[in-house]
């Protein structure tokens, strides 16, 4: 920065911090007792240029001489007005790539003229020479080095992610159906309602869904209409992995009278947060439903929570036993991506239709493990027509993982086509 009438109306304040303070005192050779001036901070300034110029002679009187050498060669190349190179003279302009280590790193005696003497054919600048010679103890060995990490950062290009941020949307207003309040007071609800939904049907409009078929997917689970609303309308091809909800709420509707003690399920609905706040009152007072809380396994770590015995209400009444069946789909929907047991992997397993043994001779199996044909030495216990593998892996990955890899997971392992076995789980199946 060029500053003019410096001292008349300007002035120049330095902010030097401690390491550069420290750093100032020892060229200085003053104590951290005494004043540091301007004249000070200009002393080191200029000392660490000429630190600066001294490390940077060896490269520059190499460069040099390289551009000497191969003008020369440049030059002797025309003959007759015409410049035309053969083989041998294009070979001259050729200079090794790299030092070997033994050359490099091989102890031998310091020699600060050796670089000046030894140059190809004796063509040496004189003007280069005699300013080299000026400077007294050059490190000649690091100027081809620093030459060599040039090279090497040459190519690296330095890129930026830019995060895509999804555009503006109107939210929705929040509504309680009148059949779920329903089914909360009775333990009842109306095959043709329309407060609730399949889970998996609920997925339709997202990048998902255009790779499989979601209506194949069993309703055994339901997703209630305010869980699935988060945003007004935004047309047919909108694309709603961004506004996908997490589970969190679940309520269990269990079959019978207050006076039965019937272990059947009747419904298990996922509601959103605002249905659980405005429900908690009813549920709280009711005999036919409950409500847990739910949070899928991200980590292996964690211990699962898909038994629903987190935390439930009414905390005096039990739901009964939920289907292994429904908590699998549970699981899936919600993006669980670790197993507790061995068998629990082989359930998935036969509920997608995927091997998880090794197959021994000729069999109907497509690349990623799915049974595409079972026959009587593969039986498939899978409900689809299709493979579900590539919706579940665009699923779990970029709606309910905003795009984070799990290919190191559980559910990463069966959606890629590998194989898991008893010691692959905290507890081996007996």
């Amino acid at each position: 920065m060029r500053m003019r009438k410096l001292g008349k109306g300007q002035a120049v304040i330095f902010c030097v911090p401690r390491e550069i303070a420290t750093k100032i005192m020892d060229v200085t050779r003053k104590t951290p007792s005494t004043r540091l001036d301007v004249s000070d901070v200009l002393h080191w300034a200029i000392s660490e240029t000429s630190t600066d110029l001294r490390r940077a002679m060896p490269l520059w009187a190499v460069q040099g001489r390289r551009f000497k050498h191969q003008s020369t060669l440049w030059t002797g190349s025309r003959e007759q007005g015409k410049r035309q190179i053969c083989q041998s003279q294009a070979e001259k302009f050729l200079e090794n790539e790299s030092l070997t280590l033994d050359h490099r790193y091989r102890p031998h005696a310091h020699d600060d003229e050796k670089p000046l003497v030894q140059t190809p054919n004796s063509l040496v600048c004189d003007d280069i020479e005699n300013r080299c010679r000026e400077f007294n103890g050059l490190q000649w060995t690091s100027a081809s080095l620093q030459e060599e990490q040039e090279r090497e950062l040459a190519p690296e290009v330095e890129q930026e992610r830019q995060i895509q941020k999804p555009g503006h949307a109107t939210p929705a207003t929040h509504h309680v159906h009148p059949d779920l309040v329903s089914f909360v007071t009775t333990g009842t609800l109306r095959a043709s309602s329309k407060a609730c939904m399949p889970a998996f049907e609920a997925l339709k409009d997202t990048s998902a869904a255009t790779h499989f078929d979601v209506s194949q997917f069993p309703k055994d689970l339901w997703v209630s209409c305010d869980f699935t609303r988060v945003i007004k309308s935004a047309g047919t091809k909108h694309v709603s992995d961004v506004y996908q909800r997490s589970v969190q709420w679940i309520l269990v509707g269990c079959g019978g009278t207050s006076n039965d003690q019937s272990d059947s399920i009747w419904r298990v609905v996922i509601i959103s947060p605002y249905e659980a706040q405005e429900l908690l009152p009813r549920i709280e007072q009711s005999q036919h439903v409950t409500l847990h809380l739910y949070s899928s396994r991200p980590n292996i770590g964690f211990r699962p929570l898909d038994g629903l015995d987190l935390y439930t209400t009414p905390t005096s009444r039990a739901s009964g036993v939920i289907p292994r069946r429904i908590i699998m789909l549970l699981n899936l929907f919600a993006g669980q991506l670790y197993f507790d047991s061995y068998a629990e992997y082989i359930a998935v397993c036969d509920f997608l239709g995927v091997n998880w043994k090794p197959v021994e001779g000729d069999s109907n199996i497509d690349a990623y493990g799915f049974i595409v044909d079972s026959d009587q030495s593969m039986e498939s216990k899978a409900e689809f027509q299709t493979s579900p593998l590539k919706f579940l892996k665009v699923h779990m990955t970029k709606v309910r993982r905003n795009g984070e890899g799990i290919d190191k997971t559980h559910i990463g392992k069966i959606l890629g086509g590998a194989l898991l076995y008893a010691n692959d789980f905290e507890t081996p199946a007996e």
